[in-house]
């Protein structure tokens, strides 16, 4: 490294070569403004889970992810790999409002950087689809299904919220007592809420289960 060099901290000596494709400012040859990743629209906070999970997949198929979550930290603007920040930053807002409706579009043009679009704009619409998905589990009803049908459509109800909580990271399970005790009283909870929904059919069952 020449004398005088100054590291760039955002950045190790593995992945400082931007010319590199594992790196997260790396944009290749086909990238381009225009690029649509992927083909479902956000409309609004019907779909805002099932499109920012898709959004997300592709943006790390891409290596961009990192950015987004500020994982890879904005450069200060003294340093060389300023520019290239600003140009992969504005690749990938181009590429997010690719995928929006014009109605919503058109209240974020004026967005800085990717990960505040994400971050904060979507958490307001993240608020309201819980709120519904909430109130789905409420109102959910087996009435009259197979038990299997009836599990599946709250389980997909459960896996929305989960993602909604923490859209961009791989979660792991915690093996700390506090850990095994929250996902205790969290399936406790889904417990309930399973029989609380079940036909009067199945009321000596569900009795028996409260029972032990």
């Amino acid at each position: 490294m020449a004398t005088g060099h100054t590291i760039d901290p955002t950045l190790t000596p593995a992945t400082e070569d931007f010319n590199s494709p594992d790196h997260p400012l790396f944009l290749h040859q086909n990238d381009h403004p225009g690029l649509i990743l992927i083909s479902k629209k956000l409309t609004g906070s019907d779909n805002n889970s099932s499109w920012r999970r898709s959004m997300t997949i592709a943006l790390n198929a891409k290596n961009k992810l990192q950015i987004v979550t500020n994982q890879f930290v904005e450069p200060e603007v003294n340093l060389r790999s300023r520019a290239l920040w600003e140009r992969t930053n504005d690749m990938i807002i181009s590429w997010i409002l690719n995928t929006i409706t014009d109605q919503i579009s058109n209240s974020l043009n004026f967005v800085n950087t990717a990960c505040k679009e994400l971050h904060e704009h979507y958490s307001q619409l993240d608020g309201h689809r819980i709120y519904q998905l909430t109130n789905d589990i409420t109102q959910h009803k087996q009435n009259q299904c197979t038990i299997e049908v009836y599990y599946q459509k709250l389980k997909g109800y459960w896996d929305e919220i989960d993602a909604i909580e923490a859209p961009y990271v791989r979660t792991f399970a915690c093996t700390c007592e506090n850990g095994r005790l929250n996902a205790e009283r969290d399936q406790g909870k889904r417990l309930m809420q399973f029989l609380m929904g079940l036909d009067e059919s199945y009321s000596n069952i569900r009795d028996q289960v409260l029972l032990i």
